[in-house]
Parts: C-alpha cells; sequence; structure tokens
C-alpha cells in the first residue's frame, strides 16, 4: 500500500489533486471506462489472433490430409482474401493476418504430427494386447519406405487402429533390416512384445523367407508364439493370376493401347462412340497394378466390341480374333470371373475390419466357385451373365471347369495358414456355436 501511494504522489499528484469532490468521482469513472475499453480491445485482438491459428491448422491438415504441397497454403489465402473483399470487406484485415506461408505450413504439419502422436502414445498406455502390419515399397526417388500399422484395444475394449510410424530405409531392405527398423518403433512407443499377439506382412521374400525373412527372425527375437498372416487382400490377386488366359489378355492390352496411346486414334474412336450412341464413353487403360481395373477394362471393352471392330476396320487392323468364337468365349467367361473376383476384393477392403470377418468373405467365394464349378459341368451359365449372352453350344465347358478348379486349388493353399486358426476365429465370430468338445 506504501508503494502505491509513493507511486501516486511522485507521478500523478500533480495532475489528479485538482479534482475535488464530485469532479473527482466523475473522473475516476471516466478512468474506469477508458481501462475498459482498453481490455475490450485487447480481448478482441487475442481472440483474433487465435481464430486466424486455429484456422491456419485447419487449412494446414487438409493440405496435408489431401497430399497438395505447402505452398499451396498462399494459393488458399489469396482466394480468402478475393472472397473477403467482395463478400465482407471489413474481414480483409482478418485475411491478411492470416499466417499460410511455406514456411507457417511446414511447422503446422509438424506441430499436428507431434499431436497425433502424442495422443496416440497415451491411447497406447492403456493396450492390453496389438498386433502390427507392415508394408514395404518404394517411392519416386528409390527410397524404401515401411510402414507399420498397429491395431490394438484397450482396457475399455476399445478397438483402435492406426498408422504408427513411417521409417525411411535408405540401405538394404533385408529381414533384419525390417527388423532394425520395427525393434526401433517398439521402443519408440514403448510397445512391450508380452502384448503383441500377431503379425501381418506382404509377401516379399524380405518378409516371408524360411529363415532369414523378417518374420522368422521377429519369432526368434520375441519369447511367445505369435500369429504370422500374409495380406489377405494380396492373397486373393494372387490366387486370380492362376487364371492364365494370357491370348485373352494381351490382345486386350493391345488393342486398348492402340487406341488410347494415340491422341489422334483416341479422339477419333471417341468420336465414332458419339456418332453410334453409344452408352460408354470410352475404353479403359489396364492396368496390371490394380486388381480392380483389370475387371472394369475387360468389361469395358465386351461392351464396346461391335464398336472396336468397326474402328480396326477403319484403320485397316486385323479383327479376326474379336469373330473367333473361341477368343470372344473365353473373354467372356474372363468377364464374369473378373467381376467376381473384384466383388471380393471390394469386401476385403476397408478400415476396421475383422480377421474372422474377412476370411468367411474368403470362405464364403470358395463355396461359391465351387458352386459355379459344379453349374458348369452341368452345362449351366445361370451365374455367368457375359458367357450366357453366348452360343452355348460353342462354350468349353470342361476348360472352364478345369481354370475354376485351379482357383479353387490356390484358394485352398494360399490361405492354409488362416484354416490353422479356423477355431479360434469361429470361436470369436460364433461363441455359441461352437463344440465345447472341440
Amino acid at each position: 500500500m506504501y508503494n502505491v501511494n509513493r507511486h501516486y504522489t511522485t507521478k500523478h499528484a500533480a495532475t489528479y489533486d485538482k479534482f475535488k469532490g464530485q469532479f473527482r468521482v466523475a473522473k475516476v469513472e471516466l478512468l474506469k471506462k477508458n481501462f475498459i475499453g482498453q481490455q475490450s480491445i485487447m480481448k478482441s485482438k487475442v481472440i483474433s489472433s487465435y481464430s486466424a491459428t486455429k484456422i491456419s491448422f485447419l487449412i494446414a491438415e487438409n493440405i496435408a490430409k489431401s497430399g497438395q504441397p505447402f505452398s499451396t497454403g498462399d494459393l488458399i489465402k489469396n482466394s480468402i482474401k478475393q472472397f473477403c473483399n467482395e463478400v465482407c470487406p471489413e474481414k480483409i484485415q482478418f485475411a491478411e493476418d492470416l499466417s499460410l506461408s511455406y514456411q507457417t505450413i511446414a511447422r503446422r504439419v509438424e506441430d499436428l504430427l507431434k499431436n497425433i502422436e502424442l495422443a496416440l502414445k497415451e491411447k497406447l498406455c492403456k493396450c492390453e494386447a496389438y498386433s502390427l502390419a507392415l508394408d514395404e515399397s518404394t517411392d519416386r526417388s528409390d527410397t524404401a519406405q515401411l510402414a507399420i500399422f498397429i491395431r490394438f484395444i484397450t482396457s475399455n475394449f476399445e478397438i483402435i487402429e492406426e498408422l504408427l510410424d513411417f521409417r525411411h530405409m535408405k540401405g538394404t531392405t533385408k529381414g533384419e533390416d525390417i527388423l532394425s527398423e520395427v525393434k526401433k518403433t517398439m521402443i519408440k512407443f514403448d510397445l512391450p512384445e508380452t502384448k503383441l499377439s500377431g503379425v501381418t506382412t506382404d509377401g516379399a521374400s524380405s518378409m516371408k523367407g524360411k529363415n532369414i525373412g523378417f518374420v522368422a527372425l521377429f519369432k526368434k527375437s520375441i519369447n511367445h508364439n505369435i500369429l504370422s498372416y500374409h495380406c489377405i487382400i494380396h492373397q486373393e490377386q494372387l490366387c486370380a493370376k492362376v487364371l492364365k488366359m494370357k491370348e485373352v489378355v494381351e490382345i486386350v492390352i493391345q488393342t486398348v493401347n492402340f487406341i488410347r496411346s494415340r491422341g489422334l486414334n483416341h479422339r477419333q474412336f471417341k468420336q465414332l462412340l458419339e456418332d453410334c450412341g453409344s452408352e460408354a464413353e470410352d475404353v479403359i487403360y489396364f492396368c496390371q497394378v490394380r486388381w480392380l481395373s483389370r475387371a472394369a477394362t475387360l468389361k469395358r471393352f465386351w461392351i464396346l466390341i461391335p464398336e472396336i471392330i468397326k474402328f480396326l476396320k477403319i484403320k485397316d487392323k486385323d479383327t479376326s480374333f474379336l469373330e473367333n468364337n473361341d477368343w470372344l468365349n473365353d473373354l467372356a467367361f474372363l468377364v464374369d470371373i473378373t467381376q467376381m473376383l473384384m466383388e471380393l476384393n471390394i469386401k476385403l477392403q476397408g478400415k476396421d475390419q475383422l480377421i474372422s470377418k474377412l476370411y468367411e468373405n474368403v470362405e464364403t467365394f470358395v463355396l461359391k466357385l465351387k458352386l459355379l464349378k459344379q453349374q458348369l459341368s452341368q452345362k449351366s451359365l445361370i451365374h455367368f451373365k457375359t458367357l450366357s449372352e453366348r452360343n452355348t453350344n460353342t462354350v468349353d465347358y470342361e476348360k472352364y471347369c478345369n481354370l475354376i478348379l485351379k482357383v479353387i486349388d490356390e484358394f485352398d493353399t494360399r490361405f492354409c495358414d488362416f484354416k490353422e486358426v479356423k477355431n479360434e476365429l469361429d470361436l470369436f465370430s460364433h461363441p455359441f456355436s461352437i463344440k465345447v468338445e472341440t
């Protein structure tokens, strides 16, 4: 109190001592109002700054999720300024205050990453059991990237699935190298080996090698048994590869490439489709990597066969294969079977799916294949929509029965590791249907 009195006497007495009585009271009220006004201005600036920072983080998150370059922030800021200038000029200063430069967006993304990592670590503290999934591929700079995913269950029975870590591997990618990176990630997130229940990998030799593959080395490095699986979608695609109808697929690819790879041909073909009133607008490129594109390419090719024949004849190209009954029957069969495999592939995709449900879809599909084989042996095409459009007298039923049998055998071979734990999967998904004695 003494210090306050001394401050007033030395600094303000000469200014305010002249105010007496009601004048002094009025002056005090005026000073209070001015002080409150200054506080509100400061508060408004703080709120505005907070909002600008929050919006900056939200935009940085959207840029990162969409895979856009950080420099996109400058474009977004200019767009916001133009919008404000036209719609709400009073907010133009707020748009000016937004910090969306390349460097700022980079910092924001780093902060978001740290926040997500911290939140994940907090959830992992409640982890009761977990499994890992690994996928290794090479980016355009020839750097091997190892993506490590985790699915775990907490003490509250909450199941969480997240990307755990992304490891850059600039040297070799042998099993021991992958093991080293996985161990580093487990240490980084304080994951105890005792709670690990399983690991899923792709089919690379560095992953599945019998003695020096990652899985073999990983199992040796821990003190308990764990389940190991091959990526179920990749397995399904490998099963489909036994449909070795090379003479059909290669001709389709060559024809599609002839139409689409040359600009003039492509434009003329699209014009022909328009003139013919075709429902389909174009042929689709065939991609070896993406299984779904194969089914789409073959189906679209089948639909456009009349237009393709007409176009190839205009270009003086050979069309004999498109008038060959055996070749057309093979194509029709391939269209139907790849469509079925595509439907299975879609069912196996998506987040938060349980292994019991995935394997159930595979088992159901194998049963469907057995039914199709039986129907073909009886010369029934009820489930082969495209093949049934052909002259049934020209269909080689025995050939297609053998092809389906190969696919069935391939599924049985490649999914044998799932069969070993089928009882456990059934117990999990249908507990009341299990016989106690088994």
